[in-house]
């Protein structure tokens, strides 16, 4: 009994260290809960990339648009990020890993960390399913497409012709033979715009490829935010491990003060001082471990739009453990990613709308002709006693070409489509790095978990049950087995956090390829 008690002692009076990759891959108390996504500038579109400039001139009759940018005019430059982090939004916070709330373990036991909870909690796929539904962020930019839908709409508009009205030779007082003059004459004129360089055509075509490359755009923000629902959903996951450990320990506890107390042997001062630290220890571990569990279900609530009620009573149902077949080989996942992506699939989609740019820019070289027609001249003749004559006219308007007024524009157009195909090369350079850093991160993960389950943790498991028999035939000290126990510890933890990064590594490799490669 003194020996069982003093071993358990131990542990709870032990240093427990996080693991070393630990630190890596915790978010700061300080993170942002809040995320604010956007789409960023549609690829292809002629707004210059570092802010407006006021040196495109639009040429053309004043009532002539030239240039129609799909959905309304966005800020920023397209979204460059470093590895696993192109336009990807900031993961939320999860549960800070401190040394202070590592779990203290009394033997090496990976059951918790198998645990897969209730079976009424909330599932990943329920959870990206909610957050598809009900996040706002999603639902107020979704307003991007009818929006587009009504630039396609603007962009087709025709010019309205012009109706005028006038009259002429209008006399100071009246004509006569001594002053000659008129006959007064009454006009009704109409003139008709004519689009004879297809201006309207080029401006829905523009207009209709915007729209194409903000729904691949759309898509992409959607791929973040399932990723970030993932990232959150994980650590939520890993909150709550972590607290069904601290639970367990102060269960342990309580366990070993009251079989102190029960003990017939009396428990020397500095034993019953331990025990007692060893207790408010494993207290405060467990209040640490409930808060940041509970940060981890505000941060999955923001981004399912749960009410503050419902927030408190999420809780994740499924295991960390991969059980499922490795992904395809590195290659294969990058040409996936390349394929498919929904950012690469818009820059390909805004090469074209820049091309069609161009297309509008020549167009719009082309001033409109203006078709005049007079239906009815009236000249009054009635001041000399003649009947009223009546006639017809019609005639043509158009600029004469002398000077280019669209040249720096076409320019402009021209350089703008070699600029997204160089946003491209850079995306796919981009995009091709990101898989390789997601796929290294996977099989690495992987290998890192495999060691501890296969090597590490029977070692460490053999070596604590050998130096508790030895603690108990007296053959070795207190601090000894104290060190022990530390290790036990130590490895526990990295257990849970090799389990942890593994599953992260599976979410960054879905987002990097762009598809749901693993579960």
């Amino acid at each position: 009994m003194r020996a069982a008690l003093l071993a358990s002692l131990f542990v709870m009076c032990g240093r427990w260290p996080a693991a070393a990759g630990q630190d890596a891959t915790a978010e700061p108390r300080s993170a942002r809960i809040l995320e604010f996504p956007n789409l960023g500038p549609i690829p292809g579109s002629s707004e210059p990339a570092f802010g407006a400039s006021s040196l495109g001139l639009d040429a053309g009759m004043p009532n002539v648009t030239p240039t129609v940018v799909g959905g309304r005019k966005r800020s920023g430059i397209l979204p460059r990020g470093g590895p696993l982090g192109d336009g990807i939004p900031d993961a939320l916070p999860g549960p800070a890993a401190t040394a202070s709330t590592a779990i203290p373990t009394f033997a090496i036991d990976a059951s918790v960390a198998d645990d897969e909870g209730s079976p009424s909690g909330l599932t990943l796929d329920e959870a990206i399913e909610r957050m598809m539904s009900g996040n706002l962020d999603i639902r107020a930019i979704r307003h991007e497409l009818p929006q587009a839908d009504a630039d396609i709409l603007t962009a087709g508009l025709r010019t309205n012709p012009l109706v005028y009205v006038d009259t002429q030779f209008i006399p100071y007082g009246a004509f006569s033979d001594r002053r000659p003059g008129g006959p007064t004459q009454y006009d009704l004129n109409l003139t008709l715009p004519i689009d004879v360089s297809q201006k309207r055509r080029a401006r829905i075509v523009v207009a209709r490829l915007a729209k194409s490359t903000l729904e691949a755009q759309f898509q992409d923000l959607v791929r973040r935010q399932i990723a970030a629902v993932c990232r959150a959903f994980v650590n939520l996951q890993a909150a709550r491990l972590d607290l069904i450990a601290a639970r367990e320990s102060v269960a342990r506890c309580e366990r070993l003060v009251a079989e102190a107390r029960s003990d017939t042997k009396p428990v020397g001062d500095d034993r019953a001082v331990h025990l007692a630290l060893a207790t408010e220890r494993a207290h405060l571990a467990l209040i640490e471990s409930t808060e940041a569990f509970a940060d981890a279900q505000e941060s999955l609530g923001v981004l399912l739009n749960e009410s503050s009620a419902n927030v408190s009573r999420l809780e994740p149902r499924g295991g960390l453990r991969d059980v499922f077949p490795p992904p395809p080989a590195a290659d294969d996942l990058v040409r996936l990613a390349i394929d498919g992506r929904a950012d690469l699939v818009a820059i390909r989609r805004g090469i074209g709308r820049a091309q069609a740019e161009v297309d509008l820019q020549r167009a719009s070289a082309v001033d409109d002709l203006y078709l005049f027609y007079d239906p009815i001249t009236v000249q009054d003749l009635s001041p000399f006693n003649r009947s009223s004559a009546s006639s017809w006219a019609l005639g043509l308007t158009y600029s004469m070409p002398i000077f280019d007024r669209n040249q720096g524009n076409i320019a402009r157009a021209r350089t703008n489509v070699c600029q997204t195909r160089r946003e491209l090369d850079a995306a796919i350079r981009r995009v091709e790095s990101e898989v390789r850093l997601a796929d290294r991160e996977y099989r690495t993960s992987r290998q890192a978990l495999e060691r501890i389950e296969g090597g590490l943790m029977p070692t460490a498991a053999a070596s604590l049950r050998r130096h508790l028999d030895a603690f108990s035939r007296g053959e070795i000290g207190a601090d000894t087995l104290s060190e022990q126990f530390e290790d036990a510890a130590s490895i526990a933890q990295s257990h849970r956090d090799a389990l942890v990064r593994h599953r992260k590594s599976m979410i960054e490799l879905n987002a990097a390829v762009g598809l749901r490669i693993l579960p």
